[in-house]
């Protein structure tokens, strides 16, 4: 049997990335893959499961890439919290555009990746978001109570966007709305806020569905 090599695995992916970015994702097929990177269709299945598993991967490995690249500018450089946060922002929604089809499979195909380590990598991401928030309330440039579910929020609005949202949004308006609404909320300028109203606590397990 032969033995995965990580030289070839780049090869195949690299040619994979290319055609994914020419060609619909229904159009690309492995032979193609297979043919412009030289290898047996054979020799492709052992290092990708299918067409899905090979894409997947890519994202995998570009997500990867842009998780390293903020963790360096926002734990190197200690840029204010506000800037990592826009920095943050504008990171994901280019990944989003560069990467449109996997916003399709998410809605059509289940699960993105059933691998523990985009689990992982989603958990490091919204940590550092987290982080970031943190780092801010101490600053005194943020004043959120709950740096964790906003963390897990943030992705959740590009994901939103890019799955129901109108065609035709560009990458500009898109990064720009989401900071506008992250930093500045709906409210016009010297506005009152509503009035809280008080609502029991409630936890995820405790909803009220459950009865004894």
């Amino acid at each position: 049997m032969q033995r995965p090599d990580e030289k070839k695995r780049a090869l195949i992916a690299a040619t994979a990335a290319r055609l994914f970015a020419t060609r619909p994702f229904h159009k690309v097929k492995l032979d193609d893959v297979a043919a412009e990177a030289g290898v047996g269709k054979g020799t492709l299945y052992i290092y990708f499961k299918s067409k899905e598993d090979l894409y997947f991967w890519l994202i995998y490995d570009a997500f990867t890439q842009v998780l390293e690249r903020l963790k360096r500018q926002l734990e190197g450089e200690q840029i204010p919290a506000g800037e990592g946060l826009r920095r943050i922002l504008s990171e994901l929604v280019k990944f989003a555009f560069d990467h449109p089809t996997l916003y399709e499979l998410m809605r059509t195909a289940g699960p993105i990746i059933p691998d523990e380590r985009w689990a992982d990598r989603r958990r490091e991401f919204t940590g550092l978001i987290e982080r970031t928030i943190r780092r801010g309330n101490v600053s005194g440039e943020f004043d959120d109570p709950h740096p964790q579910i906003t963390a897990l929020c943030v992705p959740g609005l590009v994901r939103s966007v890019m799955l129901f949202g109108p065609k035709g949004l560009d990458e500009a308006t898109v990064t720009a709305q989401l900071i506008r609404l992250i930093e500045r909320g709906v409210y016009r300028n010297g506005k009152k806020a509503m009035k809280r109203t008080r609502t029991p606590k409630r936890t995820a397990l405790a909803s009220g569905r459950g009865g004894r």
